[in-house]
Formats: structure tokens, sequence, C-alpha cells
């Protein structure tokens, strides 16, 4: 009977070491997950259309040229013509956002060319808030670029976290398993005891302990297939597929690549790179230049110059003009003068809206109350950064803390392992003793590298709180 209750002790420590089964590096399988992930796939489009949309505007906002032959008129009968206004304008928004516009006209009849009339007109704001609008929308444009990009960065960082998460949950399950088998071996020896004792099957010890076992048997079982089936959906979130028989050595599923790494400093990080105060300060500095660019005043200013000609005669003339506003008051004056005959003549216009002046007072005191919210949206950024600050100090406390102790213990327990094994080949301990000084030494690796992975984590976490 003792033979067989040691055959059966020898079936349960027993591992089936598969050669076949080989684990994907971590490192490979982390940039396989992130390859797989369908959030940061469409970030990656979106940076990409922001980039796009970025050079679009760039378009838009920089210099334009356009070039028209205006309407071509063709004429047939006995006395074939053509005529046809060509012209061409161009706007530089750069400067002041001048404007220049030619336009011509010619005519040609029984093969002889007559130039009919030519026209030569500029503009250009003096004081407007069109450059100023220009430059505030091209930063825009770019802070969209910014954004995608630093979103796209962000969730890299979340889904790493989130794959070391996984990684670890996995590993306290095959300690959870391990400390299940080990559960199994303490029943079945209490129940081979029970049966060497000479109880009855019917008897109430034999079935407490009969029940235990495969209770316990059954715990285990099914932890096993949950782990299984846990890894098994890792590696598919990663792109990849796994097949671990129910009798594989678990142990040989615990990583011996997660390598220690140094913990970020927190207070090494500028304070104005904190996410909420960076993006507190942006808008701040946005609005700000919104506000400087509503100017009040607006001063524009044009001139052309324009050639006709009347059955052989040419006339020419200049003209300027000039366009003023002041909150509700406009003023706009126009300059004719001929050049050959006639008489100069001047146009003026005023036009006045009295609402605009009581609007402009009431907008005064709406972009004052703005400037005070965003100073306290930023006092409160600031705040923030400061609680995340000594929350970040403090976890990083206790996940060194752990590190030490579990190397530590690590270490402990390697050495009882070795002693323990020692003392089982002389006989002076058990095999259920060697056994569980083993599973000690598993658990205490795992934990070891658990907190190798919260240190992986706490950096994700430190990085994700502030941007380039």
């Amino acid at each position: 009977m003792k033979k067989k209750i040691f055959v059966v002790l020898a079936t349960l420590l027993s591992f089936n070491y598969l050669a076949a089964l080989e684990l994907v590096p971590t490192r490979d399988l982390l940039a396989s997950y992130l390859e797989q992930d369908a959030d940061l796939k469409n970030l990656t489009l979106e940076v990409q259309k922001a980039r796009l949309n970025q050079k679009s505007n760039l378009i838009d906002k920089g210099f334009s040229i356009k070039l028209q032959t205006g309407d071509m008129t063709f004429t047939f009968g006995e006395n074939n013509s053509f005529s046809v206004k060509p012209g061409v304008s161009a706007t530089i928004p750069q400067a002041n956002n001048l404007g220049i516009n030619l336009n011509s006209q010619f005519n040609v009849n029984k093969g002889k060319t007559t130039f009919d009339s030519a026209s030569a007109s500029f503009s250009v704001d003096i004081i407007s808030e069109n450059k100023a609008n220009r430059d505030i929308n091209l930063l825009q444009q770019e802070r969209k670029v910014l954004e995608a990009e630093r979103s796209l960065t962000s969730k890299a960082l979340d889904k790493e976290k989130s794959f070391y998460k996984s990684l670890s949950s996995l590993l306290n399950s095959i300690t959870s398993v391990l400390s299940k088998k080990a559960t199994v071996f303490d029943d079945n020896v209490a129940f081979e005891k029970i049966k060497l004792q000479g109880y009855d099957s019917s008897s109430a010890s034999y079935v407490r302990a009969e029940l235990k076992y495969f209770s316990s048997q059954r715990d285990y079982e099914a932890a096993v297939h949950s782990l299984i089936h846990d890894y098994k959906s890792f590696y598919l979130d990663c792109g990849k597929e796994i097949e671990i028989p129910e009798d594989f050595d678990f142990t040989l599923l615990i990583p011996s690549d997660i390598e220690e790494v140094s913990p970020l400093d927190i207070t090494s990080f500028d304070k104005n790179s904190y996410k909420e105060i960076e993006s507190t300060q942006w808008s701040q500095k946005i609005n700000q230049m919104n506000r400087d660019a509503a100017t009040k005043l607006s001063l524009s200013a044009n001139g052309g110059y324009t050639y006709r000609n009347n059955n052989g005669k040419g006339s020419n003339s200049l003209s300027a003009g000039m366009n003023a506003t002041y909150e509700g008051l406009g003023l706009n004056a126009n300059v004719n003068v001929p050049l050959s005959s006639g008489d100069p003549s001047l146009t003026l216009g005023i036009t006045l809206t009295p609402n605009n002046f009581r609007k402009n007072n009431i907008n005064d005191q709406l972009e004052q109350i703005s400037i005070e919210q965003e100073v306290m949206k930023l006092d409160a950024a600031y705040s923030s950064y400061e609680t995340s600050l000594r929350e970040r100090q403090l976890k990083l406390e206790d996940i060194l803390w752990n590190v030490k102790s579990n190397q530590t213990n690590y270490e402990m327990y390697v050495k009882v392992e070795e002693s323990m094994k020692d003392y089982y080949k002389k006989g002076l301990v058990s095999e259920k003793e060697y056994s569980s000084a083993q599973n000690n030494t598993i658990q205490a690796k795992v934990k070891q590298i658990s907190g190798y992975i919260d240190l992986i984590i706490y950096n994700n976490e430190v990085t994700a709180m502030f941007v380039e």
C-alpha cells in the first residue's frame, strides 16, 4: 500500500517537459500585441489625416494665384472676329493680405488686333485681424497634428500597460494553480492515510477525506483549464497561437526576460510639460492671441489703374481708396483721377451702428471673465500636478519596497530549496516538504517578476502624465 501511495504522489509531483512548446519573447509578444490593436491602427490613420489637413491648410493660407481667360467670344460670318478678357490675380496673406489683380481685353477683327482695355488694382490691410487670424489658424492646425501624435503615443503607453497587467494576472494564475496542486497533494496524502488506517469506505472520516481530495482535484483541474484558456486568449490578442497540454509544467510559462528597469524620477520632468498644465497654457495662449487679434480698429487701402480704348481714343485713370472701421463707426473714401481728360472725383461714405458700441462694452466684460476663468483653470492644473506628484512618489516607494522585499525573499527561498534538496536526497525530509520548498521558490520568483512589471507600468504611467 505504501508503494501505491508513493506512486500516486510521484504522479502528482511529476511534470511533463515539452520542448516543442516555445514561448514568444516578451518584447516580440508586446510588439505584436500593439500591432494587432485596432485603436492604435485608427489613431495612426488619424495622425496621417491631421498631417494631410495641415498641408491643405498651408496651401489655403499661403500665396495663391489665379489665371483666367475670361469670356472668349467667337463670331462667325463674313467678318470673323474673336475677343478675350484674360486676367491674373494673386493674394499674399503673409504680406498684410496684399492682393493684386490684372485684367485686359483683346479683340481680333479681320486679322487686326486691338487692345480694348486694361486694369491693374491692388488692396492691402494696414490694420486688420486677417494676418493675425491666419497665424492663429496655422498654429491650430499644427496643434491638431501634435495632439493626434500625442494621442497615439498615449494610447500606445496605455496598451503596453494593459499588456503587462494581463501578463501579471497570468503569472498570478500560475501560482494559484501551483497552490491548488499542492493542496491536491496534501489532501491525497491525508486520504491515503485514512485508507491505511483501515477506515471503512462508508465511514464519515473516509467520506470526508475522499470528498476533500476529489474537491481539491476538481478545483485544480478547473484552475488548469482556466489558465490554459486565458493564455490562449492572451496569445490571440497578440496575434499568436499557443497550445498548452493540461499536464504541462506551468512553471515554464514564467518569463525569464522581464528585466528590472530603473524607475523614472517624476521630479525630473518639466512641470510645464504636465499634460493638464500644458493643455491649459496652450488654450490660454491661443485665447489671448484671438483677443489680441480682435482689434476694434481696421484700416485697409486700395488703388488701381485703368485704360480704356474708345474708338481709337485711349483714356487713363488712377484710383485710390481707403476703408476704416472703429467699433460701430465706418468710413470709406475713394478718389478717381483721370490722366487724359475729365475732372477728378472724391467719394465718401459714413456708417454708424450704435448697437455695436453697446455690445462692445458687454464683450469687454465677457473677455475679462474669460481671463479670470483661464487663470483659475491654470491654478487647478498646478494643484493637480502637485497632488499627482505626491501620489506617484508614494506609489514608487511602495513598489521599490516590494521589489527589494521580493528579491530578499526569493534569494532566501532559493537557499532553502537547495538545502531541502540536499536533505531530501539524504532522507532527512519528506518529499512533501521538499515539494513545498520548490513551490515557495516559484511563488517568490513570480512575485519578483511581478515587482519588475509594476516598475514598468509605473514608468508608463509617469511618462503618460507629461508631453514632449
